[in-house]
């Protein structure tokens, strides 16, 4: 990757003044076509831009982890990235902006391709102008993304105004501090206003056991015992960002069940210690039991927390488990039916990175339809659990 940078040196965000040094700057990419090594491409740079990526975050997160995740993107998706580095701390107003480009390495005679890069930097009252300055500087006719890097709240003025910016939102619930509060907020926020197409890098994490699960119901003949189950259990590692408190992670993937299989809440016992919580539901005319459980002694990984689900039938008929391996590289389903019949899988769970994972959403525009019943289920646990 290379990254080249120049200061608009401007007091605020003077739109003209960023496309013209970006021009420059391109201008000097494609006359000097240099590669990673130093040495001179011939077939210089390409310049591609196939989407408009505004990526906010407190200012405090740091500029280290914006750039690794952009050159992932700029990998994947070249885009014109908008980035909102935002100081809420600040009394004193602050805005300035400036420019770079971003490259892939091009392969020997090859053609480097680039995006380019917009950082604005805003500071106290100057902060309810970052929308207004972002805006210009969108290109036209293309997507639109949002990744929010903080707790979304729609009655955020800056939110919401840079929502209606936006194609599609990207947040990670791995990052609530709150993940009960914050988690119910996300539903609300869906349920309230229709338009927004919603993504959520923590509800990615889960794709692979969503998968695991789901084969379960594909054996015939397991079916008459995973519709007769009397317990459920979702084993979770505390959750970095909210320690002592339910995972993200663990509560989307009970509404995903939820949800999927037409389970009714009837009723909550809680919230318990480490974040734990018990609920009663219902399926065809049957009671069982689903529980969230904090393992003790094991740290998440890389936003990843569910560590195990354990689906029974009473009596020693049946179960049915997926467990994650100590070193979050693993995913093995178990399958007992009576005392003698127990087979499994083995899979790799691969880790990407947050900026891999944020390639995937870019490739997306129609909303998340399983994503948002998950979490509107996710949103009735919480409320009963109060």
């Amino acid at each position: 990757m290379e990254t080249q940078k120049q200061n608009s040196g401007a007091a605020g965000v003077d739109v003209a003044r960023l496309e013209r040094e970006l021009a420059a700057m391109w201008r000097e990419s494609a006359a000097g076509g240099a590669g990673s090594d130093g040495a001179t491409s011939e077939a210089g740079v390409t310049r591609v831009c196939v989407a408009n990526l505004i990526i906010y975050a407190p200012r405090h997160e740091g500029r280290e982890l914006i750039d690794a995740v952009l050159e992932d993107v700029t990998e994947q998706t070249p885009t014109r990235a908008v980035v909102l580095l935002a100081d809420t701390a600040a009394t004193e107003s602050a805005l300035d902006a400036y420019v770079s480009t971003r490259c892939q390495a091009a392969p020997r005679g090859g053609k480097q391709v680039c995006g380019e890069q917009i950082t604005i930097e805003a500071a106290g009252p100057a902060l309810k102008h970052l929308a207004t300055a972002a805006e210009p500087l969108l290109v036209p006719d293309i997507p639109t993304f949002l990744w929010w890097r903080d707790i979304p709240h729609y009655e955020d003025k800056l939110f919401a105004r840079t929502v209606e910016l936006s194609d599609r939102v990207v947040i990670d619930s791995a990052a609530f501090d709150h993940p009960r509060e914050d988690l119910a907020r996300v539903a609300q926020l869906v349920a309230e206003h229709p338009r927004i197409a919603l993504s959520d890098l923590n509800w990615g994490r889960l794709t692979t056991w969503r998968n695991l699960l789901a084969s379960f119901w594909d054996v015939e003949g397991y079916r008459e015992h995973l519709d007769r189950l009397d317990s459920v259990e979702i084993e979770f590692a505390p959750p970095a960002a909210a320690k002592g408190q339910t995972s993200a992670q663990a509560l989307l993937l009970a509404g995903w069940l939820a949800s999927r299989l037409g389970w009714e809440l009837a009723s909550a016992n809680g919230a318990g210690e480490g974040g734990a919580a018990a609920f009663r539901l219902r399926a065809s005319g049957r009671e069982f039991d689903l529980r969230l459980v904090a393992a003790e002694g094991v740290e998440e990984s890389a936003g990843n927390t569910v560590r195990r689900v354990t689906l029974a039938r009473g009596g020693g008929a049946a179960e049915f488990q997926a467990r994650m391996s100590r070193d979050w590289t693993k995913l093995e389903t178990t399958a007992r039916v009576g005392q003698s019949n127990e087979v499994g899988r083995i899979l790799g769970y691969e880790a990407r990175t947050a900026g891999q994972r944020l390639s995937r959403e870019l490739a997306l525009l129609s909303r998340d339809r399983i994503y948002e019943e998950a979490a509107a289920y996710a949103a009735r646990l919480i409320g009963a659990a109060r």
